[in-house]
């Protein structure tokens, strides 16, 4: 998995006053993080698209010229040419997240400049913690930006495509059901199927959506929504799921966590710590100490019950042994 190692740049004022820029996919995207901000934002156009969430504060903003109250929790989409501007309101300094969307292909224009949705708010909330990641994993960032996009365009087409694009949403931020077998989709859809066959075999390697999407002959946003039409899960959560299972056998066998990690296509053992306990419970030192100590009862007691204090296949799950 391609992931980037992008330094925090930071230019502090003073005590309350910070800002965070970082880039990924290649520089065509990049992640601006206000806190403490109190100055205005004279007005202006950029000459791409800008997602903005207002985490802390409130701010009387220009579009247009029409006039907005931004306050926390509020969702910005500025289309490319869109003439803005801010001030400040009230004591609460500004925190406020952005994403500029430098260089990003084929971007719908979105029906902004405010979106009342709760899907959409959620997205870029995920979104802004991927990108204050120490290493950010490109691939996943991709994938929910893509996602929040098809959600942000779907408010200029007509009802299905606004509910499709929330239905996207929607599996994109429910971990819990992750359970769908990768080789049985609900239904046959022989697109969703080569995307699937495509990931089953460069699982280990560098994945990026626009490679998934070709392998069907799609553009990413329509990949997108067939894959997870089929699978109930979008193709770089179905990669994490392969490659946990990956992992796990690997485990299980005796590979140390670091070696699991590696080989399953995780960028370090953290990436596959956080993905193996999202979807299996546990932490994969933990896993592995359960398997080993299930086999070695088993050898040892050549068919003798265990303990009723030690269950085949379990050891004390103390905090201690609990962390990997």
């Amino acid at each position: 998995m391609e992931m980037t190692h992008a330094p925090h740049i930071q230019q502090p004022r003073h005590p309350r006053h910070r800002e965070t820029v970082r880039r990924a996919l290649g520089g065509t995207i990049e992640f601006r993080h206000f806190t403490g901000f109190d100055q205005l934002f004279a007005p202006h156009a950029h000459g791409y698209p800008v997602i903005g969430l207002v985490r802390e504060g409130h701010r009387i903003m220009e579009c247009n010229r029409t006039r907005y109250r931004l306050g926390p929790g509020q969702l910005l989409a500025l289309n490319a040419g869109d003439a803005h501007g801010c001030v400040q309101e009230g004591a609460t300094p500004l925190v406020y997240d952005s994403l500029a969307l430098l260089d990003f292909h084929d971007c719908p224009p979105f029906a902004g400049p405010i979106v009342e949705d709760a899907e959409a708010i959620a997205l870029m909330g995920d979104l802004a913690g991927l990108m204050q990641e120490p290493i950010i994993d490109e691939a996943h960032v991709e994938e929910e930006l893509c996602l929040l996009i098809g959600l942000l365009a779907a408010h200029n087409e007509p009802e299905t495509s606004d509910q499709t694009a929330r239905d996207l949403a929607t599996h994109s931020q429910s971990e819990g059901r992750e359970h769908p077998s990768p080789a049985n989709p609900a239904a046959p859809n022989p697109a969703a199927q080569a995307m699937a066959a495509y990931l089953r075999e460069h699982a280990s390697t560098t994945v990026r959506l626009e490679e998934v999407a070709a392998a069907a002959g799609l553009d990413k946003y329509r990949a997108l929504r067939s894959f997870t039409a089929a699978f109930g899960l979008t193709p770089m959560r179905y990669l994490a799921s392969l490659r946990v299972e990956a992992a796990r056998e690997a485990l299980a066998t005796g590979a140390s966590c670091a070696d699991a990690a590696w080989a399953a296509g995780f960028s370090d053992q953290a990436h596959l710590t956080r993905a193996f306990k999202e979807r299996l419970g546990m932490t994969p030192g933990f896993y592995q100490r359960a398997v080993t100590e299930s086999s070695v009862s088993a050898d040892r007691a050549k068919g003798a019950p265990l303990s009723p204090s030690t269950p085949r296949g379990s050891v004390d799950s103390s905090p201690e042994q609990v962390l990997s």
